[in-house]
């Protein structure tokens, strides 16, 4: 005869039955995940403020560059296939700076970088060059493997054509997996950043003027240190000019040549 008893205890058992084997399942699966061979996904840019603030700080580097890495108005380093092979296989991060044409003519300057970002080795290749109107482009593509940089197969790539208009307005065009996508920044894009090192601040204000994107760059306290007005010219040259506090200026054009050199032209004054 089953009692009440007996079927509570039935109950409770069936219960822990169940229990035990949700328990193992979540263990397998937890198991799984962890043996998994995928790599841990990189951080690329996901927002238009990420491709314009990109775009804008690879001009900066490029118009920053002191020329140690290539010759000035000479041949640069062009990366052979031995080169990037031997490049990809260090754990030291490097960069490459070298000229080329682009298919429609534009002299390109273009960057290569070997980074570890996670331990994960990344090849970033960006062909940058200015078009009419002031208008600057980057054409990014990132590999996770040297296989897949000699494959020519991208973890992720995007074009992305910057210019400003006449009044405050920032236009960002991206192409990325097929897609045209438009940005336009009506008001300024600002970035805050800290040094780790010593704690100090940097303020980042991105607006255009006269067909030109001008960053104004502040301390924590609103002090300007530097004004730049980036623009693009139709031959591909890549146009800098900073604005120092103390009145100085220093202007780089800067072009890439077919032969892989890259001509660099610099003006000062008070």
């Amino acid at each position: 005869m089953i009692t009440h008893r007996s079927i509570i205890a039935t109950v409770f058992v069936a219960l822990v039955v169940i229990f035990i084997l949700i328990s193992c399942e979540r263990s397998k699966q937890a198991t799984e995940n962890t043996s998994s061979t995928d790599l841990p996904q990189l951080q690329f840019e996901a927002t238009g403020e990420d491709y314009l603030i990109s775009a804008l700080d690879e001009l900066d580097a490029i118009a920053d560059w002191s020329g140690n890495s290539a010759n000035v108005k000479g041949l640069s380093i062009v990366p052979s296939r031995n080169q990037v092979s031997a490049l990809a296989k260090t754990s030291i991060d490097t960069v490459i700076i070298y000229g080329a044409l682009t298919e429609d003519g534009y002299g390109a300057t273009i960057t290569e970088r070997y980074t570890h970002p996670k331990g994960i080795p990344l090849i970033t290749i960006r062909k940058s060059f200015g078009k009419g109107n002031g208008h600057v482009v980057t054409d990014t593509k990132r590999y996770i493997s040297h296989t897949d940089y000699l494959n020519d197969n991208a973890q992720q790539s995007n074009i992305t054509e910057v210019f400003g208009l006449s009044s405050d307005t920032i236009v960002t065009h991206v192409l990325r997996n097929g897609t045209l996508e438009t940005y336009t920044f009506r008001l300024p894009v600002v970035t805050r950043t800290i040094n780790p090192l010593d704690g100090s601040v940097k303020v980042s204000t991105r607006y255009a003027q006269d067909s030109m994107v001008v960053t104004e760059v502040r301390d924590g306290n609103g002090i300007l240190s530097q004004l730049r007005r980036t623009y693009g010219s139709s031959d591909g040259s890549l146009v800098t000019r900073i604005e120092y506090a103390d009145g100085t200026w220093r202007q780089t054009r800067t072009l890439g040549r077919s032969d892989g050199s890259i001509l660099r032209e610099i003006t000062s004054g008070n």
